[in-house]
């Protein structure tokens, strides 16, 4: 990654979508007919604070085998997996940034149950949760996010565990962990702390105001989360999303849970941890052809501006 200041009126952000938005919202308490199947709900029928149902435009479906074969040099098969789509709040002008630490804990203990249900299905190897808030192509405002499970691990985790696993066998420790342990130590990327999670600037981010939140002892599992450790990870997200909201002038942003995978083999070298990216439009032709980021904005900066941002107090 390349530390590039002297770009910085190239930052572009992305505003929250205004375009005119389909009606009704399919999201919205009354239009349940509209996603008539859940697969699980907090509350009541008529006054449900989330729902999980199938997404009608699935990028992986439940039913069918996988069917993988060889092709030539490649492997082929069935789009098998599961894709959920999670309505985050019947209230469709609240963001994460405005969640109450319960409304965020209860969408946390959400998201662990459907990783842990979703892992009993001997095809699936990995369970991913994402959001785009404010994404360019999307039709709806209504805060959303995602739950899907495929039949392999992702080729970017997967290339975290192979590095995760040749640090781990050089020197016999989980590479996330000393990444936590030194961002602590030294301060300058740190964002904030509460109870057992830490929210930083990675070293050497590849995008402004990189941000991720890691439990700080070892955890390789997302879904092993215990009851106790869900209201302060809950609080630290919400902080988290307001300080970026407060410095980079309420962008959109993409979120993603990384964990191990469900068969609990990375459970030494992996660490979970959730990635939050504002968006800054398609990669530059540096990093579409090399892989090689130049960042406008050094994480130490952001880390230092975002600690600095007034936020209201969560509830």
């Amino acid at each position: 990654m390349i530390v590039a200041e002297d770009r910085q009126n190239e930052i572009g952000w992305r505003p929250a979508v205004t375009a005119p938005e389909p009606s009704p919202c399919p999201f919205c308490p009354g239009s349940e007919h509209l996603n008539p199947v859940e697969i699980a709900r907090v509350g009541d029928e008529r006054q449900w604070q989330i729902r999980v149902t199938p997404d009608k435009h699935p990028l992986l479906r439940v039913e069918g085998e996988l069917g993988q074969r060889g092709a030539g040099m490649s492997d082929v098969m069935q789009a098998v997996g599961a894709h959920e789509l999670v309505t985050d709040t019947p209230d469709h002008e609240r963001s994460w940034a405005d969640f109450t630490r319960e409304e965020m804990e209860n969408l946390l203990q959400v998201y662990r149950a459907r990783s842990l249900d979703l892992r009993r299905d001997p095809r699936f190897r990995f369970v991913l949760v994402l959001k785009n808030r404010a994404a360019a192509w999307s039709r709806y405002r209504h805060a959303h996010s995602h739950v899907i499970a495929t039949p392999f691990v992702p080729r970017r985790i997967d290339d975290e565990l192979a590095g995760a696993e040749a640090y781990f066998r050089r020197r016999e420790r989980c590479v996330f962990c000393d990444q936590v342990r030194q961002t602590m130590a030294d301060g300058s990327r740190l964002i904030a702390e509460r109870s057992g999670f830490a929210a930083f600037a990675p070293f050497a981010s590849e995008y402004p105001y990189e941000t991720w939140i890691s439990p700080i002892d070892h955890a390789a599992d997302f879904g092993s989360i215990s009851d106790a450790a869900l209201p302060p990870l809950a609080h630290l997200l919400i902080e988290v999303l307001a300080r970026l909201r407060r410095v980079c002038d309420d962008p959109a942003y993409s979120i993603a849970l990384h964990s191990g995978a469900v068969d609990g083999r990375d459970a030494q070298r992996y660490h979970w941890h959730w990635e939050i990216v504002p968006q800054l439009g398609h990669a530059l032709g540096m990093e579409w052809a090399t892989g090689i980021f130049a960042n406008p904005v050094a994480p130490e900066r952001a880390a230092d501006e975002l600690r600095s941002a007034l936020v209201a107090p969560i509830d």
